[in-house]
């Protein structure tokens, strides 16, 4: 979106997300595992009222394997965070909603859906990459992966491949630092 304030001056604006999304994966030693939601819509999101759910799609199976129904409220500029029940004490001190059922591994897609609507996919369901998707620490095994702060909306193609340098930054296994926050430059006015 382009503005025309004066005579030979624009402002340029990032569209602001119109939707959830992801924006921290952890997939870290045992079960410290845990997935961030970021809201940048502009107003509060009630998650059960939209039938949002976060659905598992193990080993390259085109049918989820788990589905985790999110209840409660996420606030506009806030994240929700969904962990492992097991998860380590950090992780669970962030999270919003856990679920002891059997969590992702590196190979394993993940969705973020309104009720049938997928809003972001981390993966690409249907295809076993064999261990990870990307490589090094921008891969979905054993790292910590967080949305690059100029992405402002979902990949909602389930199909598509899934290279995560593209729109994750990475880091190393049971990195939790940054779980709890995120900082997305999507309404952000420069000239």
């Amino acid at each position: 979106l382009i503005m025309s304030t004066a005579p030979g001056i624009q402002l340029v604006q990032a569209q602001a997300p119109t939707e959830l999304f992801f924006s921290e994966y952890i997939e870290g030693s045992s079960n410290n595992k845990a997935l961030e939601i970021y809201n940048g819509t502009g107003t509060a999101i009630d998650l059960s009222a939209g039938g949002y759910n976060i659905q598992m799609f193990f080993n390259g199976n085109a049918t989820a394997g788990l589905t985790i129904n999110l209840t409660g409220t996420v606030a506009n500029g806030d994240v929700y965070v969904v962990a492992q029940s097991y998860a380590n004490t950090i992780i669970k001190a962030q999270a919003d909603q856990l679920n002891s059922s059997g969590w992702f591994n590196g190979n394993d897609a993940v969705v973020l859906r309104k009720g049938t609507a997928y809003l972001d996919v981390i993966g690409q369901i249907g295809y076993d990459p064999s261990t990870q998707w990307g490589s090094d620490l921008i891969s979905t095994a054993d790292n910590t992966l967080r949305r690059k702060v100029d992405i402002c909306g979902g990949d909602t193609n389930g199909s598509d491949a899934f290279v995560p340098s593209l729109e994750w930054d990475g880091y190393a296994v049971d990195t939790f630092d940054g779980l709890g926050a995120h900082v997305a430059n999507c309404t952000v006015v420069t000239d």
